[in-house]
């Protein structure tokens, strides 16, 4: 497979192929025909001025010399103009000409504007016994005209083969519907050897230009896929597990955005690792504890207790309660384990959310009153939401929990219900000992223990698990903590109007 560079450099070399070709259309073969289209269309808009001059009411009382005056000023160096007219035109006008005072001759030119000089092929010049003169009415302007009476107009190109180089000269012709024949003629310069001088020219032109964009191809190519091949080269390292590889492109355009989102990428992959292996550690830790209690109470009894029955029952008392605690622990990885992964998606449906927060609270309270603290519900007695009751369930538990774990003797949890800004938000809210304003930002992550938890019981993932729980719901969350202030845990949730 052809990489990047080979392919940009290839589509930039043919780029660059394409445009001298399009040069060489252009200069060689096309401008030939454009440069002729242009000569006719310059004679065909003298012709049809001039017979438009002779058609109107300003040529009508004017003689010949009168209609040569009205036609000069249409006269352009490097262009032949010549009237004549039908025999039924003169008669009708009693034309003369202006020397012999003669009735003038059908086909025979009134005037002719001489633009071209001694090279028109119309009207040669001719050495006679008055020295030389121009024929106003040679053979082949005659036969002109007539093909002008005969056919309306004609548009042809005169080829003069006897002069070297030859000469080539464009005729247009028309006649006016009084009978006025008006022809128009110019010289064709020598297009065609000008072309092959061109030509020559250009081949080696051609060869310079593709020489140098095969090379500004390659160059180009190396420079645009530079950031690419550090960005590969980066993206290997992390796959190696160089997680601190950083690519240092300043660039503002998209390879420099896509830098950046890399670096973004592998700072949060490296954060993960280091929680990973965080949490690893410390589960490894929790799990040795209860596992090496429970070993050694078992051979406590095994060896030791004998017939001390109330010994024995203490440590099966020992070893059922750390057994449990294995049993919570394993729990709630698992749980986190199935919330982080996605593997369990929420199915939301619309409940009342206040009727939830009840139904937690009941739960604990056996518990308040045995280690005297209180429990409250406020906000509306119905309050509904679209999410998964059983998750949000969940979050509730873990969040009451956690607060229960931190207060003092005579302390209180309160459960705010409420609605701001179209969501319904629900708040956790305990008196006891408070976050310190460092550790808030690391509160939710797995097994980060904050306000001395180091020697409490638990998992240390129930926030962990909120959090995986409420991200995958898209809902808002956060704590708003100060040290000996107690803690505010708040989410948000759509109201059913929203779906």
């Amino acid at each position: 497979m052809k990489s990047i560079k080979t392919k940009l450099a290839l589509f930039v070399s043919c780029l660059c192929v394409l445009l001298i070709a399009l040069v060489w259309l252009l200069t060689v073969v096309l401008f030939e025909p454009s440069y002729r289209g242009m000569i006719r269309s310059e004679l065909s808009g003298k012709v049809t001025a001039v017979a438009a001059l002779l058609e109107s009411e300003a040529a009508q009382e004017e003689d010949i010399l009168g209609l040569m005056e009205l036609v000069k000023p249409l006269m352009t160096s490097g262009i032949c103009i010549e009237v004549s007219a039908t025999e039924e035109c003169i008669l009708a006008h009693d034309y003369r000409s202006p020397t012999l005072g003669t009735q003038m001759r059908a086909y025979r030119a009134f005037f002719v504007l001489e633009g071209i000089g001694d090279d028109c092929q119309l009207h040669p010049s001719s050495q006679g016994i008055f020295g030389e003169r121009t024929q106003t009415d040679s053979n082949l302007a005659l036969l002109k005209r007539q093909e002008t009476a005969q056919r309306g107009q004609i548009s042809e190109t005169l080829i003069d083969l006897s002069a070297s180089p030859y000469r080539q000269q464009q005729v247009m012709g028309l006649i006016t519907s009084s009978g006025y024949i008006v022809l128009a003629s110019t010289n064709l310069e020598r297009v065609d050897q000008a072309m092959e001088v061109v030509s020559h020219q250009l081949i080696l032109i051609s060869v310079i230009l593709l020489g140098v964009s095969l090379v500004s191809a390659l160059l180009f190519a190396r420079w645009f896929t530079r950031p690419v091949s550090l960005l590969s080269d980066a993206a290997k390292r992390v796959a190696a597990g160089d997680y601190n590889v950083r690519v240092e492109l300043r660039s503002q355009d998209e390879l420099g955005t896509l830098a950046r989102d890399f670096n973004y990428m592998t700072g949060e992959i490296a954060k993960s690792t280091q929680l990973q292996r965080e949490l690893i550690a410390n589960i490894s830790h929790d799990l040795r504890t209860p596992l090496t209690l429970i070993r050694g109470y078992a051979e406590t009894i095994r060896d030791l207790d004998g017939e001390d029955k109330a010994r024995r029952e203490d440590d099966l008392s020992v070893i059922i309660d750390e057994s449990d605690r294995l049993s919570v622990l394993v729990g709630s990885v698992m749980e986190l384990s199935k919330y982080s992964s996605g593997t369990e998606k929420p199915n939301p449906v619309r409940f009342d959310l206040a009727e939830l927060t009840a139904d937690v609270l009941r739960r604990y309270a056996d518990r308040a009153e045995k280690e005297g603290f209180t429990l409250s519900q406020e906000g509306p007695e119905e309050l509904e939401v679209f999410a998964d009751p059983v998750q949000i369930g969940r979050v509730l538990h873990n969040l009451v929990s956690n607060a229960i774990a931190h207060l003092s003797e005579g302390g209180a949890v309160r459960v705010v219900l409420s609605t701001q800004g179209g969501r319904v938000r629900a708040e956790v809210i305990d008196n006891g000992s408070g976050i310190e304003e460092k550790e808030l930002p690391y509160i939710f992550d797995r097994y980060y223990r904050a306000r001395s938890d180091a020697g409490r019981r638990g998992s240390g993932l129930g926030l962990s698990i909120v959090k995986a729980i409420l991200v995958a719901h898209g809902a808002p969350f956060g704590v708003q903590s100060a040290v000996g202030q107690g803690a505010d845990f708040w989410f948000e949730l759509p109201p059913p109007a929203q779906k």
